[in-house]
């Protein structure tokens, strides 16, 4: 069911429903990164007149940040992002990455300039450097197994070594796809750009895909 907040009291809430009936619930039963607000229209599940599993839809106007995107910033932010969705395409896939994570530093950081609190550009230059401290740590593992091609107990040092690499892959990919969740998030919340949103849901779950090949291969 639909609905909107009308007050956040403490750890409790109260949604006025679509079928104009009010459902209170619990703080731990919102579903998003930032914390609920009155006013946010919502999406919710009722379990015994309680509401659940609520979402967010849409952030009212007079709750957002009152910037004016100029068009490099949503030129190159969608460029960047469809650069880096497209990372997968055979042996142009690096490039492409790397070219959006240019371009979409160059918008988050118009839009951090905007909003400084919400920490945007800061979380984006972790993910990007948890990125690069992958790539690095797994050259380091190649070229460690490499010195122990000769060793007589090869097959274990490469195993452990592989698998303290994958250990610390699988970890890192989790926080990336959770930062890119944040980020895009916030983006969402300070120009109420539904695009923005649908861009946090897909770089979550694309960083989870590949985690998912990463475990599979």
């Amino acid at each position: 069911m639909k609905g909107q907040i009308l007050a956040i009291i403490e750890n409790k809430g109260i949604i006025l429903g679509e079928d104009e009936k009010r459902y209170e619930f619990d703080l731990n039963e919102w579903k998003e990164e930032s914390p609920p607000f009155k006013g946010a229209k919502v999406d919710f599940e009722i379990d015994e007149n309680r509401a659940k599993d609520i979402y967010l839809l849409e952030i009212p106007k007079q709750n957002l940040i009152n910037i004016n995107l100029n068009s490099n910033t949503k030129t190159f932010g969608g460029i960047g992002a469809i650069f880096i969705l497209l990372s997968w395409v055979p042996y142009v896939g690096i490039g492409l990455y790397l070219i959006g994570l240019i371009f979409l530093s160059i918008a988050l950081k118009d839009l951090s300039s905007k909003a400084p609190e919400k920490g945007i550009l800061k979380k984006w230059l972790i993910s990007i450097a948890l990125i690069f401290f992958i790539a690095i740590s797994f050259i380091l593992t190649i070229g460690s197994i490499t010195a122990f091609s000769n060793d007589i107990n090869q097959d274990t040092i490469i195993g452990s070594e592989l698998a303290i690499w994958f250990l610390i892959f699988i970890v890192i990919q989790i926080v990336v796809g959770i930062l890119y969740k944040q980020i895009f998030m916030a983006v969402y919340e300070i120009t109420g750009e539904n695009l923005f949103k649908t861009a946090a849901n897909t770089f979550f779950w694309r960083s989870l895909q590949t985690l998912c090949k990463g475990t599979n291969s």
